[in-house]
């Protein structure tokens, strides 16, 4: 049964406002897919380049998204050993999802958690790739990639498991939850897992 968190770990109204959050993956696509389509705009304006080339870009940020995913669940999401406010910024949500599975507003990020990593993104984009055009596709790979999550996430827990590839993923991230919930973080791809060696004991 699908249940509303009373999780607020800030006192402070606006706070609340900017951590407000939502209940469903078509939310994070109305907010990223139109700034992705945005970002590739700018970035073909500034060089215009062949379309086999933007692909290749944003795939780079969808397979970039992977490792974030990752290295957030694992080590930020589940950083609960600081003192607060930083656990509550860091983990307090993702720990609550966890008491909580039921609860559909713990289960998608604050938009504000994005709004604060896209800066910081792209400016290591850049650096990365020597050009802010290239980092902007990049970043809307990488936004592509994190809808993905959301919505596999959020179906993970109150979606219908059809067809294999969303069983698997549906069996693998509750196993997360309800096995041994310091391994599998993975959400999208368990691929972090085995060059890691976090995945499931067998």
């Amino acid at each position: 049964m699908r249940t509303k968190s009373d999780y607020q770990p800030f006192q402070n109204s606006f706070m609340r406002i900017l951590l407000v959050r939502f209940a469903h993956p078509w939310v994070t696509l109305a907010i990223y897919i139109p700034l992705g389509l945005a970002m590739t705009y700018l970035s073909l304006h500034r060089e215009p380049r062949a379309w086999p080339e933007v692909l290749f870009w944003v795939a780079m940020g969808v397979f970039a998204w992977t490792l974030l995913e990752y290295i957030l669940h694992r080590f930020v999401f589940h950083w609960t050993q600081v003192r607060e406010p930083i656990r509550s910024f860091s983990s307090g949500l993702h720990i609550a999802h966890h008491r909580n599975t039921e609860a559909e507003d713990l289960v998608l990020a604050p938009p504000l958690v994005g709004f604060l990593l896209g800066p910081a993104e792209i400016l290591v984009f850049t650096i990365v790739s020597g050009s802010l055009a290239r980092a902007l596709l990049i970043e809307s790979g990488l936004f592509l990639g994190y809808f993905v999550y959301e919505w596999v996430h959020y179906h993970s827990h109150f979606g219908r498991a059809r067809g294999p590839l969303m069983k698997y993923w549906k069996a693998y991230h509750l196993h997360h939850h309800f096995k041994d919930p310091k391994r599998s973080f993975g959400v999208t791809t368990p691929i972090w897992d085995w060059v890691f060696g976090s995945g499931p004991k067998p």
